[in-house]
């Protein structure tokens, strides 16, 4: 498993993002404006689940989630390109990890907060309250563990 992580580090991408002045730091804005995007707009569909905004139907905010899908493509990519810079390090890194599975709960809770503005019937029951909380939470656990990477070795 560490030769595949070292041969992923020697990939012309890897070694663009650690050993090259304008790589690492162009990855990390384009991961950190896909975020933005994002994990913006799945906390304006969280907030308007929740009750902010109580005159805008759900089904309004629909329309946001093609921005989301488009951040989260730029997420995957410049997230991609971050790991190959220094696979063998992240691989075994608890931060790393544990964002990556907090990263899956976040994206599947905001994928049912979707479902429920699609069905935009404007009956938000509890249930969609306490999913859109645990979506916040998660995203916001996601951001955390994601800042601790640089800090766990």
């Amino acid at each position: 498993m560490e030769e595949f992580l070292f041969t992923l580090e020697d990939t012309s991408l890897g070694l663009l993002v650690s050993s090259s002045i304008w790589g690492y730091p162009i990855f990390l804005s384009l991961h950190a404006l896909g975020m933005g995007v994002v994990v913006g707009v799945s906390v304006m569909f969280a907030l308007r689940i929740m009750g902010l905004a109580y005159a805008v139907p759900v089904s309004a905010v629909l329309p946001f989630w093609r921005l989301a899908i488009a951040g989260f493509v730029v997420n995957l990519l410049s997230g991609t390109a971050l790991f190959l810079g220094s696979a063998s390090s992240l691989a075994t890194n608890w931060a790393f990890l544990s964002k990556i599975g907090l990263l899956v709960v976040s994206l599947i809770l905001t994928f049912r907060m979707v479902k429920v503005c699609i069905k935009g019937s404007g009956d938000i029951t509890p249930s969609d309250r306490l999913l859109a909380v645990a979506a916040l939470i998660c995203w916001v656990l996601t951001i955390v563990f994601g800042r601790l990477i640089g800090y766990i070795f």
